[in-house]
C-alpha cells in the first residue's frame, strides 16, 4: 500500500477540511458567471441603442 496512510481520524479531518475549502471555490465561479452575465447584458442593451 501507500507510504502515508491516515487512520479513520486523519481521514475524518481530511474531509471535513476539504469540505471547508471547496464551497469558497464554487462560489467564485458563479460569482464570476454572475458578472459575466451583467456585463453581457449592458453590452447588448448599449448595442441596440
Amino acid at each position: 500500500m501507500g507510504k502515508y496512510q491516515l487512520d479513520s481520524k486523519g481521514k475524518m479531518a481530511v474531509s471535513k477540511y476539504h469540505e471547508k475549502n471547496i464551497p469558497a471555490a464554487f462560489d467564485k465561479k458563479k460569482q464570476l458567471e454572475k458578472i459575466r452575465t451583467e456585463y453581457l447584458k449592458k453590452r447588448q442593451e448599449q448595442t441596440e441603442k
